[in-house]
């Protein structure tokens, strides 16, 4: 029994209805998980509308769910084009310190999070900068609701209420493509994504017109917006579009070949040939615009492919050439007629076997070198990471991941079956053809970088389109309703059923491993970025903590993961690595390294030295681990914020200073100790102290505070003694200022007020800002706590309330 036809035409509508409500329901859930865990931990960020981040010093407040380092890049890079008032970014300071690096990553998506940022701006009269961090909580759940309307409203145009229907849900539930559009985690991926989606769709509206009516001749309309979509999806990401279009090529001369190799000599053309020279020159013609626009005039000369190039544009036409000769509706005229013809293929195909070749270069290979974020299914909490598809199912098995991503693959059984049966229409054969080649060379990809089951996902969507038949469950059979209705929620309730339980885990106030350090990482950056005093600051940590700091706290790194930044990376691998004090030292200043940064949970510093040097327990990075620091770095205590789960782990922070003397180092050493309460270390360092530097005022203060620390009375009385005697025979003349700090804290510990005193006023008098922020945490909070209890004041207000900036807010009310 047919339904009535007003019913069929509508019916579409509370399913796209419900389909917005499931993408309403998890973009609300994701913005109130990203807002939690920013705000689960007051910080000292002060709002600052003169600062190109909104923040004062450079601080940005949001935490990016999953270490995303491309987010951070893209937030820092749409802060920086309106800061410096660029509309294209070519050039960045915060990693490969200190000179920074060109960037080759093109301007559309840094356009639209600008605009998303302008907006918010405007309606909530924020500074820009933090109309960026807004901005990114929105700028991707918006480019999915965008996709959803649009290609629904337009599938349900052109091909019927059906296809619109189960378009709907599939672009909400497919996974992994529902989970690529993430608020907190801004990426040009999901533009990308939607950009090729398009330049398929498009081609299926012009290949389904039916070209003897006036409709039909919007085909090569649907063919130029098709080339306009595929170029833009070139100029956004090269990576992802490439195979979109190689399908598109490969799909559309297999259907021409068949569709000759089948026909009946004289058969008569069964349809009016396509359009594709007005794609291939309109897709040319925009990626050659988009190169130009790009990065002319000072970046045209670079081969680099794995961005917008020319010679895909080239490319494109000879396959465009290929595909016009191979149409279906020219069966009537042989491709090879000619020697002219035979040469005109023959040029075509030149340019598809030079890029071919090119991108098998040396200099290219940073095309088929997966990098991290490819390795990983996608950006959601807990997605599975594996080098390729085989490592992923040996290692976690037939899991409810594996089969979301795996069983929307089903489609690919009634598409093979409706290309190969002879009652299938030969626009249909087509287009199936067309929407099936991208979908296999993505697959292809999929099973070497996991990502690609994204593009894989995004070529599913457009061979539904060409696959379902507009009249499968309206008019046809009973067994055919309940095959297509069986198939439909076996493909896509997998991946409901994840992004579900994904959006559940988010309502829960318990706080994962990655988020606990990415609240670390935070609380670091800010400590750094207000001890250092200057923007920029140099710090060499591992890659990912780099990131953290530059994206906090306004830092600069070293080495980051982006694939761009080898030079950074060979710079940290060299500092890591590095066999002897000296070559360490000369390597670090030749890079203005400033702190080293080694968190105890994150190997990668380790892993460099390993990948530097044949001896790693002579590197850099093994003497820091065993507490050898060289003479030019004085350990800085940094206490992690009190997070349930972390209590073991600590972060060893390294200040690079002018080379110390033995002594000096030990005693540095010494308190650096006693004031992360390792106390049974700082005896050790005590007892070297006495019997190799016994009459050393330096040493003799960090062995009366290691004592009085440890509660050895004795042992403080006697040192104590010792301090005395030496600064009254004027020891205490040439002392480092925050030695003479030690100095005072010590006497004032003994009771020796009248001697604390002297000191105190020396200290004060001398007092500066680059001083205070020398201080460790403690030193600085005794000194301002016996300046008190003495009775004196600082003679600079500006040095009394920075005094009391550097200080954490539980100790900063004490005094």
């Amino acid at each position: 029994m047919r339904l009535p036809a007003w019913i069929r035409t509508f019916a579409w509508l509370p399913v796209l209805i419900g389909a917005g409500g499931f993408w309403l329901w998890l973009t609300v859930v994701r913005v109130h998980r990203v807002e939690y865990i920013s705000n689960l931990v007051e910080t000292d960020a002060v709002a600052d509308p003169a600062s190109p981040t909104g923040y004062a010093g450079g601080f940005r407040q949001l935490i990016v769910p999953e270490h995303n380092n491309d987010s951070c890049e893209w937030i820092v890079q749409t802060q920086q084009m309106f800061a410096r008032h660029e509309w294209r970014v070519r050039h960045v300071d915060y990693d490969n310190a200190p000179s920074g690096r060109d960037i080759l990553t093109p301007s559309p998506y840094r356009w639209w999070l600008g605009a998303v940022a302008r907006v918010d701006h405007l309606l909530s009269g924020r500074p820009l900068g933090r109309s960026v961090e807004r901005a990114a909580l929105a700028a991707d759940p918006v480019l999915h609701l965008l996709l959803l309307l649009g290609v629904v409203l337009f599938v349900a145009r052109r091909f019927g209420t059906l296809p619109a229907t189960i378009l709907a849900a599939a672009i909400v539930t497919l996974f992994p493509f529902g989970g690529t559009f993430l608020p907190g985690q801004p990426n040009d991926q999901g533009l990308a994504e939607i950009l090729a989606l398009w330049s398929v769709l498009l081609l299926l509206g012009g290949v389904a017109s039916d070209h003897s009516t006036a409709a039909g001749r919007q085909a090569p309309r649907c063919f130029l917006a098709a080339g306009l979509a595929g170029g833009i999806g070139l100029w956004v990401s090269a990576g992802t579009e490439v195979p979109i279009l190689g399908g598109i090529v490969l799909g559309g001369i297999a259907a021409g070949w068949s569709a000759r190799r089948t026909a009946p000599a004289g058969s008569p053309v069964a349809s009016e040939p396509l359009p594709w020279r007005i794609w291939a020159l309109t897709g040319a013609g925009t990626s050659l615009a988009a190169f130009l626009l790009e990065y002319a005039p000072a970046h045209l000369g670079g081969l680099h492919l794995d961005a917008v190039h020319p010679l895909y544009g080239l490319a494109w036409l000879g396959a465009g050439e290929w595909l016009t000769r191979l149409d279906p509706g020219r069966l009537n005229r042989p491709v090879f007629g000619s020697r002219r013809a035979v040469a005109s293929l023959i040029l075509a195909a030149l340019p598809v076997a030079g890029l071919m070749v090119v991108a098998l270069l040396p200099a290219q290979r940073a095309l088929f070198i997966p990098d991290a974020d490819s390795l990983r299914l996608t950006n959601l909490s807990g997605s599975p990471a594996a080098s390729n598809l085989w490592t992923w199912v040996r290692r976690d098995g037939i899991s409810l991941n594996l089969a979301a991503t795996c069983l929307p693959l089903l489609l690919l059984i009634p598409a093979g079956w409706l290309l190969a049966s002879r009652n299938t229409a030969a626009t249909r054969r087509t287009a199936i053809a067309l929407s099936l080649g991208p979908v296999l060379v993505a697959l292809a990809l999929s099973c070497v970088y996991l990502r690609r089951w994204n593009t894989v996902d995004t070529g599913l969507l457009a061979l539904l389109v060409a696959v379902i038949p507009v009249s499968a469950l309206a008019a046809g059979p009973g067994l055919r309703r309940s095959m297509w209705a069986g198939g439909v929620v076996v493909g896509l309730l997998p991946g409901l059923m994840v992004l579900v339980g994904n959006a559940r885990a988010d309502l829960r106030d318990t706080v994962n491993e990655t988020e606990v350090e990415a609240l670390i990482d935070r609380d670091l950056a800010f400590w750094l970025a207000t001890a250092s005093g200057t923007p920029g600051t140099v710090v060499m940590a591992p890659p990912v903590t780099t990131t953290a700091l530059y994206f906090h706290g306004g830092l600069s790194g070293i080495g980051t993961l982006d694939p761009h930044n080898r030079a950074g990376m060979l710079g940290v691998i060299r500092i890591a690595s590095a066999s002897t004090p000296d070559e360490a030292r000369a390597l670090a200043q030749g890079r203005n390294v400033a702190y080293i940064v080694v968190p105890s949970w994150d190997p990668s510093l380790d892993d460099l030295a390993r990948f530097g040097s044949n001896q790693f327990d002579h590197t850099l990075v093994a003497y820091l681990h065993r507490w050898l620091p060289p003479r030019w770095l004085r350990p800085v205590p940094y206490h992690l914020p009190k997070v349930g789960g972390f209590e073991g782990q600590s972060v060893a922070v390294f200040a690079v200073v002018d080379v110390q003397d033995n002594a000096t180092a030990l005693s540095h050493l010494a308190e650096y100790f006693v004031e992360m309460g390792q106390r049974a270390q700082a005896i050790g360092v005590a007892s070297t102290l006495a019997q190799s530097f016994p009459a050393d005022l330096s040493g003799a203060v960090a062995r009366a505070l290691t004592a009085q620390a440890a509660g050895a009375t004795a042992a403080f009385e006697a040192a104590l003694n010792d301090v005395e005697m030496l600064v009254s025979r004027g020891d205490d003349k040439n002392l480092a200022w925050d030695r003479r700090v030690s100095l005072a804290i010590a006497l004032a510990e003994g009771k020796r007020f009248d001697l604390a005193r002297v000191q105190v006023l020396e200290c004060l008098a001398a007092a500066t800002e680059t001083r205070f922020r020398s201080l460790t945490t403690g030193s600085l909070y005794r000194l301002l706590a016996l300046r008190r209890v003495l009775g004196l004041q600082l003679p600079d207000a500006r040095l009394q309330a920075l005094a009391r900036r550097l200080l954490p807010g539980e100790l900063r009310d004490r005094i």
